[in-house]
């Protein structure tokens, strides 16, 4: 028997509270097949083919389509990132402009670098206290479209890891005033057309929205979906380009899964656990604004238009964000999504019963019981922020093609970036091929390793060193796009 499934069955079997993706929490009595291998088929007569579809994987996706409101809807089951790479590339022709919010996800990038496009960057702020970004302006938007009038499509993050959501109705206007589409990365955001409590991407007018349903619905792990919206996104193209980041060999046991999932989502039965699990969030919540040095952050301070209460991000005073973390999982056997420098991100889904998030308090009223002043890292601990205004020398993917050769931390500032630099999750680059590299960036990255955060993205980053294109070529390297200015090109 395989090692990683002797693993995975133990793992199932203790009793951990997991906070965490996919959305179905492991209770396989409430949403699993009875048996995955007698459903586990290939394209055979009678049950259609997910790249042309004509029967009842068309209907399906039709069927998906009216429950959330979109012009069409696409199964995907190679996660949010197919949809994201099919997106950017059904939009922007190679080596047009896109305007991009700087916190994307690393698949973002990567569909940049693959058809050679020029990034026109959006850097929201940060929230104050949490370090982490804040929503995107409408404003914002505007003011790329107009310094760039070629651009081509522009696309944000709502909601983003922490749940902070942008003004997406705003931005749609403004973009669509100029013939330009909006691409929505909602990978976070597949519960927002069943629980009533926000308008989702899709109603919003956003032209292509992509959402992973295994994030935060009861749905397996790499299960998606893409929604066209709008008729400035060329069918035929989204198609093609579906066919090229997709398996031609489409699992029907995921396609099942989201089937299942939207259905159940959109039932009677569906409807009333989440009822069920909106009650008890807000309990939760509610609960812990009793606690003194547990932090969660609300609505009120992230400052976006709207904020996804699901997302748990929590910090506590005197720890950083590892800390807490090891210490939920080790002492107390709850399994958060992530840490990041100053906060863990705990998961909760339409899965989490009253029971998962009475336990879950419990667990942070011992933690506010036993805290000690000033242990740990320090309240208040600064530092520079990511994702501010980078220096791009070159394209993502004019840098991943130019020769590259390895340089030491010490010596590495000023120079040009030839890889990306994250952790993970969630994935979003602090440093991308053709940035400048600078000192405010290699102060984070030290940082988080320092902090106990793996920096992920680079060939030897634990080795003190980190790619960069040689000198002779980037000293030709002019600034393109730089503070939302072009430069010299």
């Amino acid at each position: 028997m395989s090692k990683l499934y002797e693993r995975l069955v133990a793992y199932g079997n203790e009793n951990i509270s997991p906070f965490h993706m996919p959305g179905h929490k492991r209770k396989s009595e409430k949403y699993s097949f009875e048996n995955p291998f007698a459903v586990d088929i290939t394209e055979i007569d009678g049950f259609d083919n997910l790249h042309h579809p004509s029967g009842i994987l068309k209907k399906a996706m039709v069927e998906a389509s009216g429950f959330y409101g979109s012009e069409k809807s696409y199964f995907l089951i190679n996660g949010s990132s197919c949809g994201i790479l099919a997106a950017i590339s059904a939009c922007v022709s190679y080596g047009e402009k896109i305007v991009v919010a700087r916190n994307s996800h690393k698949s973002v990038y990567q569909g940049m670098a693959l058809r050679g496009l020029f990034p026109v960057y959006l850097c929201p702020d940060l929230i104050p206290g949490w370090r982490t970004n804040g929503p995107v302006s409408q404003k914002e938007v505007e003011r790329a479209i107009l310094a760039h009038p070629d651009t081509k499509a522009v696309l944000v993050t709502s909601p983003t890891y922490e749940g902070v959501c942008s003004d997406l109705k705003g931005i749609c206007e403004t973009a669509h005033k100029r013939g330009v589409p909006v691409i929505v990365d909602a990978a976070h955001g597949a519960h927002f057309s069943f629980w009533g409590l926000c308008e989702s991407a899709v109603s919003c007018g956003a032209d292509l929205v992509i959402e992973s349903l295994h994030k935060t619905l009861p749905s397996l792990t790499q299960t998606a979906i893409i929604h066209k919206n709008s008729e400035l996104v060329d069918e035929r193209q989204l198609e093609w380009y579906l066919q090229v980041y997709q398996t031609s060999s489409p699992s029907y046991v995921l396609m099942a899964s989201i089937d299942s999932c939207i259905t159940y989502m959109a039932g009677e039965q569906g409807q009333r656990d989440m009822e069920v699990y909106l009650s008890s969030l807000a309990k939760f919540r509610e609960n812990m604004r009793k606690l003194s040095h547990v932090k969660l952050m609300s609505g009120e301070e992230s400052g976006g238009f709207f904020y996804d209460s699901s997302k748990l991000v929590i910090r506590e005073e005197g720890r950083s964000g590892k800390e807490l973390y090891d210490s939920l999982r080790l002492e107390y056997r709850v399994q958060p999504e992530m840490c990041a420098e100053d906060y863990v991100l705990l998961m909760t889904s339409v899965a989490d019963g009253p029971e998962d998030f009475h336990r879950l308090f419990e667990v942070f009223v011992d933690i506010e019981r036993n805290w000690k002043k000033g242990c740990g890292k320090p309240e208040g601990h600064s530092g520079a922020s990511a994702f501010s205004n980078p220096q791009v020398v070159f394209s993502p993917g004019e840098a991943l093609d130019k020769e590259q050769v390895p340089c030491c931390l010490k010596e590495c500032e000023g120079k040009v970036s030839g890889e990306f630099a994250y952790i993970y999750p969630p994935g979003i680059p602090l440093l991308v091929p053709g940035e400048r590299i600078t000192g405010e960036i290699l102060e984070v990255l030290k940082r988080y390793e320092a902090g106990g955060l793996e920096v992920l993205g680079t060939e030897n980053f634990a080795g003190g060193e980190i790619s960069v294109i040689r000198e002779e070529v980037a000293d030709f390297g002019q600034y393109i796009l730089s503070d939302g200015k072009e430069r010299f090109r």
